[in-house]
């Protein structure tokens, strides 16, 4: 059955240039700060991903069609009822999935911090690679020790060749389309021989995403001026060396470098294009948005070596839908589950450097890119003597942990919460509470007076459950989580009281928690 005939019987419809007013209103509406959220950065990938929209309850629905079926590239945007259009976006992504033999659960991409509240507690929730944010000023001085390295690429480019730069314009397109197919040579060259299966799979998969990229970079190219993109290309004498493209978001205050491109033979000219692409055209904004990294490594590497000053995180969600809101059954597939009673092999215990492999693990599932614990810092916290790590193993595995540090004040000992992950699979049993108050336990057993946290400001889940248990807000944290993402510290008294607290209540979404 043809994809683009079940689209059409399911009232799905392809995006067009003349959709933009209606995509960016409902933009409009979303965390101002995401590349993703923009009609011109949707606009590209709408072949390459097979994208179509539609308005369901006042909310816009865009959906795209990959290996694992029809998915929600975004949740429902717009002023209108939010989870009447999801229930009615993940019945068709359902409907979709059926005709076409596809036995995947509907999902959410692309899910900002602020809409993740939207969604039920009971959903599974998976973190994506967050955006990397930098000071707009440090790309265009890229002053600074840290920043060395890339001075010293600007400055070699600078030295051994004669560049000049100029707006991009429809002209320019055919050179910079001849760039594209020399970068995707050299990209394929300097990829190394896959020595194992898991290898060659991850390289298949880069290239696969390549290939789409370089379709949407095509699409970009032909459509600048229509999509409101501002353009730059860099010459050396005759030879195109590179060329970007850009787009000033809906705060304001931030740039959005959706494209860059660059001849890999000419040293320092990536270094050059994007430092001097700022200093042209986004002197006046404060931020600049570098997009992520598609969990590429090689590509994590360069922009986290640009020292971002803040991540934006973003989520992939499984949704679990009140059934009121249900149209049909939910399928056996279903993700998320209910609360259920403890396996007997649950037990809780203290960590050591022999669970180190599995608390690394315990952090990718729980954490977004740039916010785990690293294989050095876990290591250091298995070691120290003022670090205590708490596990629920259940199944065979580490299920749970939280890790808690001390330090002696002129008051006392004063206690930390320092990190707290709960595996996906294992929540909603009720472990999140279960941890907490082990750690509580143990503290006013050694005669600790107080214990502290973090948590974000929208993670109502989490702190609800703090709540419950005694904590109380101390203080706001402006930008704790990065730019934009505030926290609240929250602080209890230990006490022989707290130590009772034992009522039971579902914990859900605790892993937001760092």
């Amino acid at each position: 059955m043809d994809e683009t005939d079940v689209f059409g019987s399911l009232g799905l419809v392809r995006m067009n240039l003349s959709d933009k007013a209606l995509f960016d209103s409902a933009f409009a509406s979303t965390h101002p700060q995401l590349s993703d959220y923009t009609f011109a950065n949707t606009f590209i990938w709408r072949d390459a991903i097979h994208l179509r929209w539609q308005r369901y309850h006042g909310c816009l629905c865009v959906f795209a069609n990959g290996q694992d079926g029809l998915s929600l590239l975004f949740p429902p945007l717009g002023e209108g009822d939010f989870q009447a259009a999801l229930a009615e976006a993940v019945e068709v992504c359902r409907a979709f999935n059926h005709r076409m033999g596809v036995e995947q659960t509907p999902r959410v991409e692309y899910v900002s911090q602020s809409l993740l509240a939207k969604f039920s507690d009971e959903s599974l929730v998976k973190p994506m690679s967050g955006d990397y944010v930098y000071s707009t000023r440090r790309m265009i001085e890229l002053d600074g020790p840290d920043l060395g390295a890339k001075r010293k690429g600007r400055s070699w480019f600078l030295r051994h060749h004669t560049p000049h730069t100029a707006p991009f314009s429809p002209a320019d397109a055919p050179a910079c389309l001849a760039l594209l197919e020399r970068w995707r040579q050299q990209a394929e060259q300097a990829a190394a021989e896959p020595a194992d299966p898991a290898s060659a799979a991850v390289l298949t998969s880069v290239c696969a995403k390549r290939a789409k990229e370089i379709a949407a970079t095509a699409d970009a190219l032909e459509n600048v001026q229509a999509l409101g993109l501002r353009g730059m290309v860099l010459w050396s004498g005759e030879q195109l060396v590179g060329f970007t493209l850009g787009e000033r978001l809906n705060d304001g205050q931030t740039c959005s470098i959706l494209i860059e491109k660059t001849d890999r033979e000419f040293r320092g000219s990536a270094n050059y294009i994007f430092s001097e692409f700022c200093r042209q055209y986004w002197a006046e904004a404060a931020w600049c948005n570098a997009g992520d990294d598609w969990d590429m490594p090689s590509l994590a590497w360069t922009k986290q070596s640009y020292q971002p000053s803040a991540r934006l995180n973003k989520w992939v969600v499984w949704p679990k839908l009140p059934s009121r809101l249900l149209v049909a059954p939910r399928p056996e597939t279903m993700l998320s589950r209910p609360r259920v009673p403890e396996p007997a092999d649950t037990t809780l215990d203290r960590g050591g450097l022999a669970d180190l492999q599995e608390l690394l693990r315990l952090e990718s599932h729980c954490f977004p890119v740039g916010e785990t614990f690293n294989r050095r810092q876990l290591r250091y916290l298995l070691r120290s003597p003022r670090v205590t790590t708490y596990l629920i193993r259940s199944e065979g595995h580490v299920a749970a942990a939280a890790i808690v540090s001390r330090r002696r004040t002129a008051r006392g000992v004063h206690a930390r919460l320092y990190s707290m992950a709960v595996a996906p699979r294992f929540r909603r049993r009720g472990f999140g509470r279960m941890l907490i108050q082990a750690c509580m336990n143990s503290l006013i057993d050694e005669g600790a007076g107080a214990l502290s946290l973090e948590v974000r400001q929208d993670n109502t889940p989490a702190i609800t459950l703090y709540k419950s248990m005694g904590f109380h807000i101390d203080r706001k944290l402006p930008n704790y989580y990065g730019l934009g993402a505030h926290g609240w510290r929250m602080v209890t008294s230990l006490s022989e009281t707290n130590s009772s607290c034992t009522k039971t209540s579902t914990e859900t979404n605790t892993f937001l928690v760092t």
